[in-house]
């Protein structure tokens, strides 16, 4: 709009009284102006809010209706019964995993949170005992004041009565961790006298570190015939302390999986299990001789899986025969930790050697020098049943023949792990995985497959044919594997061609290679990249960095 005072707009310009009655007279149209579009506006104002309030009504009236066409509601309880079965946290695994995260119990969770969706997902979530049969109870240290512990222990003790009455009469996965001090005993028998209730109905009981032996005892000292059911079972190192005999809940008749958390021997050799009736054992932080592990096992002839950590070696040469056969030990992980640091044990050779497993199929190996203890000489008899090797072990320079070696002779493996150990890296960056000899000595030879590159086969010729000259050898190594999986801290890491080759070159041969993947435990390099996903012939291709020690 065109002013005559546009020149003084803005300015500290006193008009006279002519200009005043001017200015006046010239505001009177656009005040009216303005006074006639407020009035417009409130009506467009009462008119919308009157649509967004008919609007309003007219969800509270669809919403209520759609719902009836959803199709979920159209499912019949077996269906959202199996759906709420998969909604459940992961849960641990007894040989494998710690315990149940404390978060399964939560509200935010299932199958809690399905309980709160609506009264027929509540209703089938309580009908279903399924849904309440693990449950890992926490009572930590946070609660500082006697209030607090008081109340935190009632409500503990208040869930858990409830949660294992909705399993009914169904077996119970029960985990225990107590962080409280022995003046917390009166509390403890709250939560006792819940969980014993259910005595007959446990089906696997884990019990964390507690701080007074008197809170342990409160539980192992139940009679063995009030844990009819009980199939696995873990202690810690406290269990040690007490004096039981068969007919406490160490003596439990059908207990078949034993997980300690303990490193003394002595007296848990003398611990009341079954043990002839005993198929998982879990030993990894019990520091002892291969003797010792020999004698444990002697008592365990039914035994399929086990967890075992040897800290000395005794048997250096030959055991005399018989050697001690376990006709069902499918899994073994064997970890080598001396008992002092900075000592380097010796090769469990004849601790193997005494042995006879016929039937294991899954192998890791946790050893720092694999040119003293190539894995060959523990497969020994079991290359006809292995389907699966994990190795931890050093970067030096020998691994990569000791697992070529290996490799040469388990012709069924389908799965291959090989991992280096963090705490044994010192300032030299070597690895067997540095260059291209092992990868590509996986790779079918290039006269063997003509359209293999040149990149792989190049790199590992020379010590490929040397293993294949023997007459007992595959045409390749690993004929049947599935998935390997690498970790290095190399620089510069194994190059994408290499990768590739292997990948195209055993796709050639055959269709079993199904995954492949790379982690580097250092972060990613000038020119490097991840690959998360990539799919190569069928192959998915993983390639990772981290930082070091990371594993």
């Amino acid at each position: 709009m065109l002013s005559p005072f546009s020149s003084h707009l803005g300015t500290n310009y006193s008009a006279s009284e002519l200009e005043k009655a001017q200015i006046q007279q010239l505001l009177k149209g656009p005040i009216e102006d303005n006074q006639r579009i407020d009035c417009e506006i409130e009506e467009l104002r009462q008119q919308l809010e009157a649509l967004v309030h008919k609007r309003e009504e007219n969800d509270h009236f669809i919403e209520p209706h759609l719902a009836l066409l959803a199709p979920i509601r159209g499912l019949p309880n077996e269906i959202l019964c199996a759906i709420f079965s998969h909604c459940l946290p992961t849960p641990a695994r007894f040989l494998e995993d710690s315990f149940d995260s404390q978060e399964y119990m939560s509200a935010a969770q299932a199958p809690m949170l399905l309980t709160f969706i609506c009264q027929r997902w509540r209703q089938i979530a309580l009908d279903l005992p399924e849904l309440w049969q693990r449950a890992p109870i926490t009572v930590s240290r946070s609660l500082h004041s006697p209030t607090d512990l008081d109340l935190g222990v009632q409500n503990a003790s208040q869930l858990t009565q409830l949660w294992l009455s909705r399993a009914r009469n169904r077996p119970v996965a029960i985990s225990i961790s107590w962080e409280l001090y022995p003046t917390a005993r009166t509390q403890f028998d709250k939560i006792l006298a819940s969980i014993t209730r259910y005595s007959s109905q446990w089906e696997e009981l884990r019990i964390n570190s507690l701080l007074d032996r008197g809170l342990l005892d409160g539980i192992l000292s139940l009679p063995s015939s009030s844990v009819p059911n009980l199939r696995n079972l873990e202690v810690p190192f406290e269990a040690l302390w007490g004096s039981y005999d068969k007919k406490c809940l160490l003596g439990g008749p059908s207990i078949r999986g034993f997980r300690y958390k303990g490193t003394i021997y002595d007296h848990f050799a003398k611990l009341p299990l079954q043990w002839s009736q005993l198929t998982d054992l879990h030993l990894g932080s019990l520091n002892t001789t291969d003797t010792n592990i020999r004698k444990i096992f002697a008592r365990c002839p039914q035994l399929e899986r086990c967890h075992i950590s040897i800290s000395t070696v005794e048997i250096f040469e030959s055991y005399p025969l018989p050697r001690l056969r376990l006709s069902y030990l499918v899994l073994l992980h064997l970890r080598m930790h001396p008992s002092h640091s900075g000592r380097t044990l010796d090769p469990p050779i004849g601790f193997f050697a005494s042995l006879h497993l016929p039937s294991l199929k899954d192998l890791t190996i946790n050893i720092r020098n694999l040119s003293d203890f190539p894995p060959a000489v523990v497969v020994g008899e079991s290359l006809a049943t292995l389907r699966r090797l994990t190795v931890f072990t050093d970067h030096s320079s020998t691994a990569t023949d000791a697992m070529l070696e290996t490799l040469a002779l388990t012709t069924r493996l389908e799965s291959l792990e090989l991992y280096y150990l963090p705490h044994l890296i010192s300032t030299v960056t070597y690895s067997p995985l540095s260059d291209t000899t092992f990868l590509a000595a996986l790779t079918p030879r290039q006269e063997e497959n003509p359209s293999a590159s040149r990149n792989a086969s190049s790199g590992c010729e020379p010590q490929h044919a040397r293993l294949m000259e023997r007459s007992n050898y595959p045409s390749y190594l690993c004929p049947n594997l599935q998935d390997i999986e690498l970790q290095t801290a190399a620089h510069p890491g194994i190059a994408d061609e290499v990768i590739f080759d292997f990948i195209n070159g055993r796709r050639e041969r055959s269709t079993t290679l199904r995954s492949f993947s790379l982690k580097y435990a250092r972060p990613v390099g000038d020119g490097e990249r991840e690959m998360q996903g990539v799919n190569d012939l069928g192959v998915n291709v993983d390639i990772k960095y981290q930082g070091r020690g990371v594993m």
